[in-house]
C-alpha cells in the first residue's frame, strides 16, 4: 500500500514547476510513488527524478536518456482504448491503494480542451471501495481540489485567489476567512458568483454540500475585484 502518489501527465509545465516538484519530492515522507504518464516522462527527466512506474501507449514518447528508466516498471497500453492515460493512471493508484494523489502536468496549452476538462473531472469519481482517494491538481501557480460534501481548511494563503465551481445542479457553499463570506449559499451549475473570491485570513475554510472544484491561485498578474 502506498500513501501518496505523484502523477505526471503529458501536459504543460510552467518553468517554475521544476523547482516546485523537486522541493515537494524532498519534503514528502515517506517518498511518494512517482508515476510518469506517457510524455510526462520528459518533465521528470528535466527534473532528474526517476519514476517508479511509466504508464504509456507510446504515442508521445520522449527521447529517453540511457539508463534513466532502467529500474522503472513499464505498463504498456494499446493506443486504441476506452480510457485516457490519466484515468488509467488513477485506476492503477486505486489498485495500489494509494490514499492521496497529486497530479502535475494537467494544464493544457495545445487546445486539447477535452483532455483538460476530462482530467479535472476525474476527481469527481474519486470514491473507491472502503474509502476515497484524495486528489489535487497542482502547479506553481494554482491548486485545484475536488470536493464533495466536505470542508476544506486553507492555511497560510492570505491574499490568494479562491474560486468554487459547482459540478452538480445546485451546490451549497459556506465560506469563512474570505473577502466575500457565504453561509449555505446555493450556487447553480453555470453560475459564477463563487469565482474570484480572495482569502483575507491566515486560516480560511469552505464547506460544500455537493460536488465542486476549489481553485486556489497564488501567483500571476494582479487581478481586479469581483
Amino acid at each position: 500500500m502506498a500513501g501518496t502518489a505523484f502523477l505526471f501527465l503529458n501536459g504543460h509545465y510552467h518553468p517554475d514547476d521544476r523547482a516546485l516538484v523537486v522541493r515537494l519530492m524532498r519534503a514528502t515522507r515517506p517518498r511518494p510513488l512517482v508515476i510518469a504518464v506517457d510524455g510526462g516522462l520528459a518533465f521528470l527527466q528535466r527534473c532528474g527524478q526517476r519514476p517508479d512506474v511509466w504508464l504509456t501507449d507510446l504515442d508521445s514518447t520522449p527521447r529517453i536518456k540511457k539508463g534513466f528508466i532502467h529500474r522503472t516498471e513499464m505498463l504498456l497500453f494499446p493506443r486504441r482504448k476506452d480510457k485516457t492515460d490519466g484515468e488509467l493512471a488513477l485506476d492503477y493508484c486505486r489498485r495500489r491503494q494509494v490514499a492521496a494523489v497529486t497530479v502535475f502536468g494537467w494544464y493544457d496549452r495545445a487546445y486539447e480542451t477535452d483532455h483538460l476538462l476530462g482530467n479535472l473531472l476525474l476527481g469527481r469519481g474519486r470514491a473507491v471501495s472502503g474509502g476515497t482517494i484524495r486528489i489535487r491538481f497542482l502547479d506553481s501557480r494554482q491548486e485545484i481540489i475536488p470536493l464533495r460534501d466536505e470542508t476544506l481548511t486553507i492555511r497560510g494563503r492570505r491574499g490568494c485567489r479562491l474560486s468554487v465551481v459547482p459540478l452538480a445542479g445546485v451546490v451549497r457553499l459556506t465560506a469563512r476567512g474570505v473577502d466575500y463570506p457565504a453561509r449555505n449559499l446555493p450556487i447553480r451549475i453555470g453560475q459564477t458568483i463563487a469565482l474570484r473570491n480572495r482569502i483575507v485570513a491566515d486560516r480560511a475554510a469552505i464547506t460544500v454540500a455537493g460536488p465542486a472544484l476549489a481553485i486556489i491561485g497564488w501567483k500571476g498578474p494582479r487581478e481586479s475585484g469581483k
